[in-house]
Parts: C-alpha cells; sequence; structure tokens
C-alpha cells in the first residue's frame, strides 16, 4: 500500500485509487508493488499481467502426453505445463542368447587328494531394442573353478565286503582289481558260488568195513 496526497491532504495505506472518468465510469489503479511477478516465464503463454508498473507476458508453454519421448530406458519430458498427469510406456529390452563364447586355456593345480580346474569364459549376448540399443553387448567375463576328488594307481584284492570307488572321482592311476586262476567251479564246493562261479566240488564219503576194517572212499 502507498500514502497518497490529494488536494493538499495525506491518505496512508491506499491500496487502491479510482478516478472518475469523462462519461461514466472510473479509472481504477492499483498498489502492485508487493507482487512477486518479474518475468513471463513465471505465467503461462498468452496471459498477461502488470507488477510494479510493468506490464508481463507469460511464455510457459502448455504441453500433452504426446510431447514426452522415450528412447530406450531414457525418458524426456519438456519443459511447460501439464494440466494433467502424464505417462508414458518404456519398452523393454531382452537378451536373444549369446553371440559367441570364448574361452582362455584352463589353469590346473593338483594336491594330495584334490584336482582344481579354473578357467574364464567370456559371453558376448546379443540384446534386442529396448532399455538398451539393440546389437552386441559388451563381453561378460565368468570365472569357473571346479574341485574334484582324486584317486592314485590302487590295487584291489577280493575281500568279504565291497570296495567303492566314491562317484565324481578323478582316476589319476590304473585301478586294477586282482584276479585267481583257482576261481573255477572245480575249486569250489557244489553249492557256493564266488564271484558268479558255481561250485561242482562235491565232499567224499569215507566207509569202513566191520569185518575187515578197510577204509572206502567214494
Amino acid at each position: 500500500m502507498q500514502s497518497v496526497i490529494i488536494n493538499g491532504v495525506t491518505y496512508s495505506n491506499v491500496p487502491q485509487v479510482s478516478i472518475p472518468k469523462v462519461g461514466s465510469g472510473t479509472a481504477d489503479f492499483y498498489d502492485t508493488s508487493d507482487a512477486t511477478l518479474d518475468s513471463g516465464g513465471k505465467m503461462l503463454s498468452g496471459n498477461t499481467a502488470y507488477a510494479n508498473g510493468v506490464k508481463y507476458t507469460g511464455s510457459i508453454a502448455t504441453k500433452s502426453g504426446t510431447d514426452i519421448t522415450a528412447s530406450g530406458d531414457t525418458v524426456t519430458v519438456p519443459a511447460g505445463y501439464y494440466a494433467s498427469q502424464q505417462t508414458k510406456a518404456v519398452a523393454s529390452g531382452s537378451a536373444t542368447g549369446p553371440a559367441s563364447v570364448s574361452g582362455s586355456s584352463a589353469s590346473v593345480s593338483t594336491g594330495t587328494n584334490t584336482l582344481t580346474l579354473s578357467k574364464t569364459i567370456s559371453i558376448t549376448p546379443v540384446v534386442s531394442a529396448g532399455y538398451v540399443a539393440s546389437g552386441t553387448a559388451a563381453n561378460a567375463s565368468v570365472s569357473l573353478t571346479a574341485s574334484v576328488t582324486t584317486k592314485g594307481a590302487t590295487t584291489y584284492t577280493p575281500s568279504t565286503s565291497d570296495q567303492t570307488i566314491a562317484a565324481s572321482t578323478y582316476l589319476t592311476g590304473a585301478q586294477t582289481i586282482e584276479g585267481d586262476a583257482n576261481l573255477q567251479s572245480q575249486f569250489i564246493k557244489s553249492g557256493v558260488s564266488i564271484f558268479g562261479v558255481a561250485g561242482s566240488l562235491t565232499s567224499a564219503t569215507v566207509s569202513q568195513n566191520a569185518e575187515t576194517k578197510v577204509l572206502s572212499i567214494s
């Protein structure tokens, strides 16, 4: 508000002055010294306003959803005024499989009981358009390390219990299961089977004559 002097009289805190116009009506003058408008960038395009005796024309453009664009995973929203909430769908990309797979030579280290194998594989996937540009993506390297139990040369003598080589064991030497030339049916008692060989050997019958005391073996 301003203080004004009319006909020598001072009036304080006057927000508005109205002066009669020729004919009818009044010309109204308002105090705009407290206005914060200082550029057209604070009003929508097509609007005008006065502040501190200056006339401003709005320059903020009105936008809509058609002005928003998406490229890959980048959404561009131009500056401006949006009268309502806007959404924009973003296409998703996908990898269609490796274009090539390559690897360096495997490195091998051995211990008393284990063998460790290490190998690096480079995979180059093909990517469809979406979050990233279509084409071939950068290489992805994967290091693989596996450990297996090893077993050196061993000789197995058949016994009354099973002897087992554990699954996934890497054999570093020959495994020998002993054989025996006597594993034949005539050396095995009839009614007994050893390693699938059925015996045919029967026991001798010994008898003695009561009078002559002669022994007979049959």
